[in-house]
């Protein structure tokens, strides 16, 4: 049973993270997201395919970026797909970013391979990729 005050507390919580006004995204700020999403990808794919070969064939210690990579660009690839599949904006960037982290998120805890520094990696870049996003207008 929802309670007048639990009502409340969502209902702050959904008006802090909305905006006043909804954003209208034009084609040419969707097709910029869409590049971006395609680059990040392409950056992981590069990144697959090379470095992490060549860290593991020769044993060299990077402080487990060649695990993580994928889901530190995961987060701001995942994010600007989705803003580019969207025409306006309604929530503040936050919103976004926290859908893309708990869905990676619970992918990393329901997937066959379950690894801490997947998490705290996709955490992390949701939090520069909510930084870099509210500072960009």
């Amino acid at each position: 049973m929802i309670t007048t005050s639990t009502y409340t507390f969502c209902m702050k919580i959904q008006y802090n993270y909305k905006l006043p006004h909804p954003i209208r995204l034009t084609k040419r700020n969707r097709v910029r997201f869409f590049i971006i999403s395609i680059s990040l990808v392409l950056v992981c794919v590069i990144l697959n395919l090379t470095y992490r070969p060549f860290i593991y064939d020769n044993h060299i210690n990077d402080l487990y970026f060649a695990d993580t990579f994928t889901n530190l660009l995961g987060v701001p690839a995942s994010t600007f797909l989705c803003l580019a599949l969207t025409s306006k904006l309604t929530h503040k960037a936050i919103v976004y970013v926290s859908g893309v982290c708990l869905g990676l998120i619970l992918y990393e805890c329901i997937g066959l391979t379950f690894d801490y520094k997947d998490i705290l990696a996709t955490l992390l870049s949701g939090i520069i990729t909510t930084i870099l996003l509210s500072k960009s207008k």
